[in-house]
């Protein structure tokens, strides 16, 4: 008898642990589901299958778990659970490689969800992406892109960055001619303004690659622009590339020696491109382009190549900027009319008794 109860104390435990896993892997999630008549349903989903079925409860203490075909609803509407958006959250403070741990953590824990529109197994895969985009941890997010092929999310913005990340792979192995055509293909697409700002930054290294300096500082110059108060680190590294090509441009060099001096020739194309590496170098603490990060020593240089045209320039704004407000001289005051005397008596309209509400 002692052994008949021993084994069965251990199989409850184990089936109670059991349940508790399955619980803690495949949480429940608050939502809507919204019939073809447009009535709706507030359950907690647990889960769906390959074989195209949902499963929900009506509450948390619902001891019956109901399962209907997914396709049987005009809508499924999810609310992101707090592990999820305390993911996005980590994702939204760049604290990249944190909300990394935390998305790939989440993938496991939502298996049970990948047949569901917008699901969180693709989302925390997509935001898993996301982090290594950002981390410029190329290398792995390529091999990484080979068995990524979301199928359930919906939203354009998802799907053409889930796109662009092929540019990625061609930054990560130089295949410099592969992402200039990439790059090309994709400009004429409609993407968000951070998505734009992307492209150009990939297209600046690809021509830079293709040794098209020129065009290069064209595409960083687009990729500073186009999304400029969100996207920080494009704007940043497209800044810190094009002070890099300015650096090694021989004709910038020669521009540089010949400053102030009588040889000096401001129509040459080194004088024009050095007062553009001057103008970035100014602009990369004075609007913030860098985001916190300091221009780097050997940029600042360009800093003391102010043209006389631009320093007096600098100084009348300065000067407007410290003169004292003008005050502007007050008009004389009007004598108020009174509106009685306006209306004369004999054409006032006579007002409308109110009923009283009883």
């Amino acid at each position: 008898m002692k052994i008949i109860k021993l084994i069965t104390r251990t199989f409850t435990a184990l089936a109670l642990s059991t349940m508790l896993n399955a619980q803690e892997a495949a949480p429940m999630v608050s939502s809507y589901l919204i019939k073809a008549d447009g009535t709706y349903e507030r359950v907690l989903v647990t889960g769906s299958n390959k074989a195209g079925n949902i499963f929900y409860k009506s509450n948390v203490k619902s001891v019956k778990t109901t399962k209907a075909p997914i396709d049987s609803f005009s809508g499924i509407w999810l609310f992101d659970p707090k592990d999820f958006s305390a993911a996005k959250d980590l994702f939204e403070e760049r604290k990249y490689q944190e909300a990394k741990d935390a998305f790939i953590a989440l993938q496991t824990r939502y298996t049970n969800y990948k047949y569901l529109d917008d699901n969180y197994f693709e989302l925390s895969q997509y935001y898993e992406m996301e982090c290594y985009r950002n981390l410029k941890d190329y290398e792995t997010l390529a091999k990484k892109l080979e068995l990524y092929a979301p199928d359930k999310l919906t939203r354009p913005a998802h799907q053409q960055q889930t796109e662009l990340y092929r540019m990625y792979d061609a930054v990560y192995k130089k295949d410099w001619s592969r992402l200039n055509n990439m790059c090309k293909d994709f400009s004429e697409k409609e993407l968000t303004l951070g998505q734009r700002a992307q492209v150009a930054f990939c297209y600046g290294l690809a021509l830079e690659g293709l040794e098209r300096d020129n065009d290069a500082l064209n595409a960083y110059a687009n990729a500073m622009t186009a999304d400029f108060t969100r996207s920080e680190s494009i704007v940043r590294d497209a800044a810190l590339n094009s002070l890099r090509i300015f650096e090694a441009d021989k004709e910038v060099k020669i521009a540089m020696d010949l400053w102030g001096t009588p040889e000096e020739d401001k129509s040459s194309a080194g004088y024009v491109k050095l007062a553009e590496a001057n103008a970035l170098a100014r602009l990369y603490d004075k609007a913030g382009l860098g985001s916190g990060v300091e221009l780097p020593a050997k940029y600042k240089n360009f800093k003391e190549f102010t043209s006389e045209e631009m320093l007096k320039q600098l100084a009348k704004r300065a000067d407007a900027d410290t003169a004292p407000a003008t005050k502007e001289k007050a008009s004389p005051e009007k004598k108020a009319v009174s509106k009685e005397k306006t209306i004369p008596k004999e054409k006032a309209v006579p007002q409308k008794k109110q009923k009283s509400k009883k």
